[in-house]
């Protein structure tokens, strides 16, 4: 009888403490999820009546906003949702669907790179996945690291291999592969991917999406390359220069880095970076047009003359498609994890 006793307490203890986990994440807030979907319609709004203005970096910003939007109105918990937001979600879904299709119509890339990327990265399928939520820091956060001067920090926004140019390289090479059934990453983009070169900011952002883009296209993690640590590993370094950014108030680009970071991450599942902080700090940043505006660029940290440009009212165009992908995944964050009857 001692023995049933001991062995029920301790499986009553560990549902217990999984509860109690659960429990951590935020109740459904509406006020916050329609500062949200109005915000979304605004940021949509003003790149679909500029696609002069837009990039191909631009489609693939809305992209994802779409393919979040749909995994939100597809997720069971989308029976909890009041009307008013249930019909409010459909018409964001239709207007990003929408303006994917007119950026795509519009937009001329400026190189046959550009353009296979252009049709072949903005499949809304290739991208829909379920997100299996969990942290990368289950206890204690990282602190900055105060060690860093103001000229490390902003060195750090991009450093290491790749650069805009390495990135597309392998990007089209996985995505050619993939698309003739036969996905293999090139052995340059492997050793770069795994290349100990302390790299930070961009650089570190687009080997996380090299993998993902990898993954999406059918190719196999091998012992050389294990996508399932490099990953977290990635993402975990990831988050620690998100906070070594903000301890110095997001300097220079780092705005536009944040909400990349954000983004790759949090598609990933971890909860960090969908933090309430950081959903407010994002919400805090549009114009009133809708667009996102950076700091003046300086001409060493500008990856490529494609990676943004200046639009409408002094904004950014990179930018402003981040952030319609960041509100898309924030509104599915919270139907996924603060919904419930």
């Amino acid at each position: 009888m001692e023995t049933k006793i001991a062995r029920f307490s301790s499986v009553l203890g560990i549902f217990l403490l999984f509860a109690c986990f659960l429990q951590t994440e935020a109740a459904f807030n509406p006020e916050s999820f329609e500062q949200k979907l109005l915000a979304l319609d605004k940021v949509l709004t003003y790149i679909n009546d500029r696609t002069e203005q837009m990039n191909v970096d631009v489609t693939y910003g809305v992209t994802l906003s779409e393919v979040n939007l749909m995994a939100a109105l597809n997720n069971d918990n989308i029976q909890y949702l009041e009307n008013k937001f249930f019909v409010f979600l459909k018409e964001m879904l239709m207007l990003s669907d929408f303006t994917r299709r007119n950026l795509m119509n519009n937009v001329v890339p400026t190189s046959e790179i550009e353009l296979s990327l252009q049709s072949g990265l903005n499949n809304v399928n290739l991208w829909i996945k379920p997100i299996w939520w969990t942290r990368i820091f289950p206890k204690n956060k990282p602190t900055p690291n105060w060690g860093l001067s103001y000229e490390q920090v902003i060195e750090s926004i991009q450093h290491g291999w790749p650069n805009e140019f390495n990135s597309d390289q392998c990007l089209f090479k996985i995505m050619q592969s993939g698309l003739n059934k036969k996905c293999k990453i090139p052995q340059t983009c492997t050793e770069g991917l795994i290349k100990h070169d302390n790299v930070t900011g961009y650089s570190l952002t687009h080997r996380l999406l090299i993998i993902q883009t990898a993954q999406r296209f059918g190719c196999q993690e091998t012992a050389s390359l294990p996508f399932s640590y490099l990953i977290p590993a990635f993402c975990a370094r990831i988050f620690q220069d998100l906070v070594n950014l903000e301890a110095w108030n997001f300097p220079n680009v780092s705005q536009d880095l944040m909400i990349e970071q954000i983004i790759l991450c949090g598609m990933e599942g971890y909860y960090e970076f969908l933090d309430k902080h950081y959903e407010d700090l994002i919400l805090s940043w549009p114009h009133w047009s809708g667009c996102f505006k950076l700091e003046r660029i300086s001409e060493k940290l500008k990856m490529t003359p494609r990676a943004s440009s200046l639009t409408d009212f002094g904004c950014n165009n990179h930018m402003t498609s981040l952030g319609a992908a960041s509100l898309a995944l924030f509104i599915r964050e919270n139907i996924e994890n603060e919904l419930g009857p």
